[in-house]
């Protein structure tokens, strides 16, 4: 940013930039000839094109948002119980224990990851991604070819002088009517009409002929096949991001056994989820033993039990006191809640690939746990997230 900033402010390297166009400036004085059309096709060029194109990729994050939302995923995104319920359903069918790792441990990362092949899917459909950007061109270019018929008349409606210095007058107005939508550069601006000649009526002709042309081009350049990834990549506004913080929230995890906060949108006093996790799912061990904690965050935090790790400096606290290190979650005690079916049977099943991963000794699950069946995970899944078949 900061060399962008620099860049930006060298005049060596600004004259270098728009040198072609100096060259082209300084023949036609030499001939005293005036190119009516260049000029206007210079500053459509040099103004009003790069605009139209931050125009449009500021947009089309949203466009990419409402898509996705009213598209074939529409009921994975519905509510955050169903896409919470489809993302883990998926990885009891994958198998695929590093997926569970990551799932766990780098939530948001890999809710964010799904959500961005979702995008993908999308967009490669029907050339969806081009159809967005043709509907936000045809959307500011008229607005442009508005503003350049309004701009082309005074305070009273009466067609601005046919002089050069109502051409002045025209850019002006455009910029007052253009400003909710786009902003166009007053350097590139001076560069593109130095030395002009021509008079308003025709310029102002030769401006809508070169916006017409400006939107053939870009049509032709929508049309192409493009990287998909690296258009969304690029857009300010990040779909995968706001699509996230729409269905899925803050995105915060428990401290202990890292589920997802489930309060509702980023503004919300405390953290809290309905039903927490074994704890050794993320890491959680005994000291002594070194085994993998198989007990929820609720039950440790109605003992006598105590915990240590990098926000204590080390030292041991009280689960019962679990607020003064953790302030904003709400984690009720309650030692008769228990975890879902579905992560009973995830530990059972990758209870050695965890402690192996976490460089510790497997859990001792209780052994009602073992005969949990992949059928009864799903169930258990159905029922925390209030799924109905």
């Amino acid at each position: 940013m900061h060399r962008h900033f620099l860049s930006a402010r060298d005049p060596k390297m600004q004259l270098e930039k728009y040198r072609p166009q100096y060259l082209l400036d300084f023949i036609d004085l030499y001939k005293k000839v005036d190119h009516c059309q260049r000029k206007a096709d210079a500053f459509v060029r040099l103004c009003i094109k790069p605009a139209v194109e931050e125009y449009i990729s500021r947009h089309l994050g949203t466009n990419i948002v409402d898509q996705v939302l009213s598209g074939r995923h529409s009921a994975e995104y519905s509510s955050r119980n169903f896409l919470q319920y489809n993302i883990q359903k998926e990885l009891l069918q994958k198998e695929d224990f590093q997926s569970f790792v990551k799932f766990i441990c780098k939530y948001e990362i890999c809710v964010k990851d799904l959500i961005f092949q979702h995008i993908l899917e999308e967009m490669s459909e029907d050339k969806a991604l081009c159809k967005l950007k043709s509907q936000n061109l045809k959307v500011i270019v008229n607005k442009i070819k508005d503003a350049t018929e309004r701009a082309s008349k005074g305070e009273d409606g009466v067609l601005l002088p046919d002089n050069k210095e109502s051409i002045t007058e025209l850019i002006k107005n455009m910029h007052r009517h253009l400003t909710k939508d786009i902003s166009l550069s007053e350097e590139a601006e001076k560069t593109a009409l130095f030395q002009i000649q021509s008079t308003c009526h025709p310029f102002k002709e030769s401006l809508i002929r070169s916006l017409s042309e400006m939107n053939e081009q870009l049509e032709k350049e929508f049309s192409k096949s493009e990287n998909i990834t690296e258009t969304v990549n690029k857009l300010p506004t990040k779909p995968q991001d706001e699509l996230f913080s729409q269905v899925c929230g803050c995105g915060q995890q428990c401290p202990f056994c890292k589920v997802p906060c489930e309060a509702g949108g980023k503004k919300h006093e405390k953290h809290h989820a309905a039903v927490h996790r074994p704890q050794g799912l993320c890491r959680y061990r005994m000291v002594d033993s070194e085994k993998l904690v198989e007990t929820l965050c609720t039950t440790d935090v109605n003992s006598e039990r105590k915990f240590q790790c990098a926000a204590t400096n080390g030292e041991w606290h009280p689960y019962k006191e679990f607020a003064k290190i953790y302030p904003d979650w709400l984690i009720p005690p309650d030692y008769t809640r228990e975890a879902s079916d579905y992560w009973k049977y995830v530990l059972v099943i990758y209870n050695d690939r965890f402690a192996q991963e976490y460089n510790a000794k497997p859990a001792d699950v209780p052994e009602a746990w073992r005969s949990i069946t992949r059928e009864q995970a799903l169930n258990g899944l159905k029922e925390a997230f209030i799924i109905k078949d």
